[in-house]
């Protein structure tokens, strides 16, 4: 019984992750590669189907097996990533929002944008030549 409903948990996350991810493509400061992330873990755990779905996916295919191959992020979705925040920053800043708001989004976008650039950009080359 205790296994079924933890398989069930993990699908419901990996169902909402991905619907999130889709969201966090079409809304700016609403991150998409997290969510596919989360949702190739919980879809790992409790969805065989999904998971499959993520890794044959041309979208989100590679950016799994860079994921997976040395928690690499390429320097395109860095790029795209990092423009995302900035114009979510702008937004914040002259929509007039609660300065407390202001501050926790914005630390939280620094956060996540000094930890994304922090991450290898190509997946190493395991092979020896001799």
């Amino acid at each position: 019984m205790f296994v079924k409903s933890k398989t069930f948990m993990y699908q419901v996350i990996a169902f909402l992750s991905l619907i999130m991810a889709f969201v966090g493509v079409m809304v700016p400061g609403i991150p998409a590669t997290e969510f596919i992330l989360l949702c190739a873990w919980s879809s790992s755990k409790g969805s065989p189907r999904i998971y499959r779905f993520l890794h044959n996916n041309r979208f989100t295919g590679p950016v799994l097996y860079n994921w997976d191959n040395g928690k690499v992020i390429s320097r395109s979705n860095k790029v795209i990533s990092s423009i995302s925040m900035f114009l979510c920053a702008c937004l914040l800043v002259c929509s007039g929002v609660n300065s407390y708001v202001l501050f926790f989004a914005l630390s939280g976008m620094f956060v996540g944008f000094l930890w994304m650039w922090s991450r290898p950009e190509e997946v190493k080359n395991l092979t020896k030549e001799c």
